[in-house]
């Protein structure tokens, strides 16, 4: 990685199912993901809509919190489409709260930095959608949140709410009312109840999975591990010697450092079905945290661990971009360099068919 580029991390996900259905429907009847991000594109900048108007969805726990809002959406030239959104933190009179991750617990002073009431305090995450391949990519910089389930959300509540299939009239108190659903190209077929579905799948490349499942009887052990990041590390000459050995710090640790933990067990499955029932219930995880990672070591190779996250659609990338004040890309520049690389990005998928 050269000094002026930055590290993105994109992890590919396949569309499985997208659209507006009929209740226990296999098809949609309504709409498909072009039609629907060109709808967007369209909605967010309707009679100069503000940002806090873009969210299509409120919490059920708290309206104001866990908010996702679209900050920017932009169409390459192939019909791919970024989608940037603004996901709101949770914050306390105008303030967002911080504490320092060295404290010791219970004596740790409580920060606040300020900000306007219009203000939303929160975080871009990225999304490179590929309507064409029925992929969509998320993009991770420092180690950021994906933001995969709140966009999966956001598109299932407009899909459903403000696409052009949407037949609805504005009541007295200035309420958007739903009346049903229809195809403005054939205004006499009338949908009274549809649901709006967005679903995908991590995609996982097969090779690593079908190895162990022709090996299933030689697997002896399973894995998990962890590490948890110690951002600010506290002297280390404050620590005694027994603690250093058991965290694995020494003088020359750095500030990436973290305690880390690891459970193995014996196995011997009684056949190749509780493997893949395994595997399969690892594949379902939205996002899976490297606890939930699983690993296998077979018989006579107890050092050599296959880890499933090994098998997963993603890379790191060089993105040769600089971040504008306030942390962010800006969407032409993203765009372009996502463009250049959308093959690259296709390839990850070792199904998936130029």
């Amino acid at each position: 990685m050269s000094q002026n580029s930055i590290n993105a991390r994109i992890t590919l996900y396949k569309i499985t199912e997208c659209g507006l259905y009929e209740k226990g429907g296999k098809s949609p009847v309504l709409g498909n993901l072009s039609v629907f991000l060109e709808d967007l594109e369209k909605w967010v900048h309707i009679k100069d809509k503000t940002l806090k108007e873009t969210c299509t969805y409120a919490s059920l726990d708290d309206e104001e919190l866990n908010k996702t809002f679209c900050y920017d959406i932009k169409k390459d030239v192939n019909g791919n489409y970024l989608l940037i959104t603004w996901n709101k933190n949770s914050s306390s009179n105008n303030a967002v709260a911080t504490v320092s991750g060295s404290s010791k617990v219970g004596e740790a002073t409580i920060q606040t930095n300020t900000h306007k009431p219009d203000d939303i305090p929160g975080f871009p995450t990225y999304f490179w959608i590929m309507p064409n391949k029925n992929r969509y990519a998320t993009l991770t910089f420092d180690y950021a949140q994906n933001g995969r389930q709140a966009v999966e959300k956001y598109l299932r509540e407009f899909f459903i709410k403000w696409s052009r299939f949407v037949v609805s009239v504005t009541d007295e108190n200035g309420i958007e009312e739903i009346k049903c659903w229809e195809d403005p190209n054939n205004v006499g077929k009338k949908y009274p109840l549809l649901f709006s579905h967005f679903e995908t799948n991590l995609v996982v490349n097969s090779g690593k999975i079908d190895f162990l499942l022709n090996h299933w009887k030689d697997i002896r052990k399973v894995y998990q591990h962890n590490e948890m990041s110690i951002v600010d590390i506290v002297k280390l000459p404050l620590l005694t010697r027994g603690v250093s050995k058991l965290l694995g710090m020494n003088a020359s640790t750095s500030k990436k450092s973290g305690i880390k933990f690891k459970l193995e067990a014996d196995v011997n499955f009684n056949n190749q079905s509780e493997l893949k029932e395994l595997i399969n219930e690892w594949e379902k995880k939205k996002d899976p945290t490297k606890w939930e990672d699983i690993g296998f070591s077979l018989i006579g190779e107890s050092q050599k661990v296959i880890w499933l996250s090994e098998s997963r659609a993603n890379n790191d990338f060089d993105c040769p971009l600089t971040k504008e004040q306030g942390g962010i890309f800006k969407t032409d520049e993203l765009v372009e360099w996502l463009t250049g690389i959308t093959s690259s990005i296709l390839k990850l998928d070792e199904k998936l068919e130029e």
